[in-house]
């Protein structure tokens, strides 16, 4: 379980997520929805220990992040970005997936094994010896996502990883949501992701503002891709729903 407390992140000289609490329960899927600014990506980077806190607390799995090392804390939490290019380190895809294997220190037949594994359970096998830098858009998001699931973190965040990309290869990562038993953070604009969450969360201005059970939304027949008939449907179920008005206020 990752849990965090009171946290606060400063960039650029101005606190973007304030006083923040959260809880992320293993094999648990949640999905974190906000406008551009919300602190969504920031929250993102200090959860995967990528940048440092303010103040307030990150535990993962009991342990404070500060007591991971980084080899531990890859082992632990993944991310992966919307730009896959950021992530790229080598210039071929198959060294592409060892590389990040050899940093949590993996013998170097375990990295073969899995290597080869996830070559093949992410059909990259025509790919293994192309530059991911001359990828289309999609090949590159999947050998980012498939550089991350090769180390099988117990955590795993994608942060807007679909924006970016044509509909089959949307298809491609909707399906490795709905299939993974991994503890996932969707992190995304795009309300017909909802649906692939078991929570979710609305944040904005770096605090919380609103958070639900994908179930509850279901059953009040809130989840869908039109963001105008979703604010009818919050209309309709106001007095059921708590915090209507902010949500109203994210929405726009």
């Amino acid at each position: 379980m990752i849990t965090v407390s009171s946290l606060s992140i400063k960039r650029g000289g101005k606190i973007v997520i304030h006083d923040f609490d959260f809880s992320w329960h293993r094999g648990e899927k949640l999905v974190l929805l906000g406008p551009n600014g919300a602190g969504k990506s920031s929250f993102a980077l200090a959860l995967s220990g990528m940048i440092s806190i303010e103040s307030g607390e990150i535990l993962i799995d009991s342990e404070p992040i500060s007591d991971y090392d980084l080899p531990s804390l890859r082992k632990k939490i993944g991310i992966v970005f919307q730009d896959p290019e950021s992530q790229f380190v080598t210039n071929d895809v198959r060294q592409e997936i060892a590389f990040g294997l050899s940093n949590i220190k993996l013998t170097r037949e375990e990295i073969k094994t899995r290597v080869e594994t996830i070559i093949n359970n992410f059909t990259l096998n025509e790919l293994t010896s192309r530059d991911p830098l001359k990828l289309s858009g999609g090949e590159k998001q999947l050998v980012a996502i498939a550089s991350i699931c090769a180390m099988s973190p117990d955590y795993l965040i994608f942060d807007e990883v679909t924006s970016l990309l044509d509909r089959a290869t949307r298809e491609r990562i909707y399906r490795l949501w709905e299939e993974s038993s991994l503890s996932l953070l969707i992190i995304t604009q795009n309300f017909d992701e909802i649906k692939y969450g078991d929570k979710v969360i609305l944040i904005e201005n770096g605090e919380i503002s609103f958070e639900s059970s994908a179930t509850d939304l279901k059953e009040k027949s809130l989840i869908t891709t039109d963001e105008i008939i979703f604010k009818r449907l919050l209309e309709k179920n106001k007095e059921s729903i708590p915090q209507y008005e902010r949500i109203l206020e994210i929405l726009g």
